[in-house]
């Protein structure tokens, strides 16, 4: 009786360890005035813009759509207004920026001031990436011999 309750305990404990769901990680690279990034290893262009990373006032800003995008977050874009509203993948995390403005809302309270505003390069989008990924919960590294950014995100 008692090695078939060790062995119910081990096969019920092993089930609940297999049903646990395990999210992946998605990793995306930049690389300052290169129009490529590398998504899960394999290089691609980051929009047909030819946008790319750049630093402005001591900041990295990048496109925000393709960035996010890759990251599988959503964004939105009011051209009335030039808000801009970016959501994680699983909708826990919004942030809304203006362009060339300072003020944030995050998860609907007033954020921190940008150093830098959110701004638009040739109609492309590009925001000051450690900003948006602290408040996503994107891991951000960077690489200061070869001004590489890596994200990494846990996706479904």
């Amino acid at each position: 009786m008692r090695k078939l309750c060790q062995s119910l305990g081990l096969a019920i404990t092993t089930a609940m360890l297999l049903a646990v769901p395990v999210a992946a990680q998605t990793t995306l690279q930049l690389q300052i005035d290169n129009p490529d990034m590398v998504l899960d290893g394999t290089a691609q262009p980051i929009d047909e813009h030819g946008s790319a990373p750049i630093i402005k006032d001591g900041r990295t800003v990048v496109p925000l759509r393709p960035v996010i995008e890759a990251l599988h977050g959503t964004v939105l874009w009011d051209d009335d207004l030039r808000l801009i509203t970016i959501r994680d993948y699983l909708g826990e995390n919004e942030i809304i920026l203006k362009i060339n403005s300072h003020d944030s809302v995050v998860n609907a309270r007033t954020g921190p001031q940008l150093d830098v505003t959110p701004m638009l390069i040739n109609n492309v989008t590009k925001v000051p990436i450690q900003f948006v990924s602290y408040h996503l919960g994107i891991n951000l590294e960077w690489e200061d011999d070869t001004r590489t950014i890596t994200l990494t995100s846990n996706t479904p």
